[in-house]
C-alpha cells in the first residue's frame, strides 16, 4: 500500500497567489473590454461614414430618428417599469392589512 505525501499549505503562500491571480484575471478582462469597446467605436464610426457617403444627409436624418425614438422608449420603459413596482407595492401593503 502506497502511502500519499501530504504537505501542510502556507496560508500566507496561498494567499499570495491567489491575489496574484485575481490582479492578473482582473487585468486581462480590463484590457479585453477596452478592445471591444475600441472595435466597436471604429465599426459604428465605420459604418456612419459608409452610410453617410452613401445614402447622404438621409442616413443621417434616419439615425437621429432611431436614437431618438430610441431615448423616449427607454424613458417610458424605465417609468412604466418604476409605475408597476410602486402599484406592486400598494397592493403588497393592502394584502399585509
Amino acid at each position: 500500500m502506497k502511502t500519499m505525501n501530504t504537505k501542510t499549505i502556507n496560508k500566507k503562500k496561498a494567499k499570495e497567489v491567489v491575489g496574484k491571480t485575481a490582479t492578473k484575471t482582473v487585468t486581462y478582462t480590463i484590457h479585453a473590454i477596452k478592445l471591444i469597446f475600441i472595435i466597436l467605436i471604429i465599426y459604428i464610426t465605420g459604418i456612419t461614414v459608409y452610410g453617410y457617403l452613401s445614402t447622404g444627409q438621409e442616413f443621417l436624418t434616419t439615425v437621429a430618428t432611431l436614437s431618438i425614438g430610441g431615448f423616449w422608449a427607454f424613458f417610458f420603459g424605465y417609468w412604466g417599469w418604476r409605475l408597476s413596482q410602486s402599484i406592486e407595492e400598494y397592493f403588497l401593503e393592502i394584502s399585509k392589512k
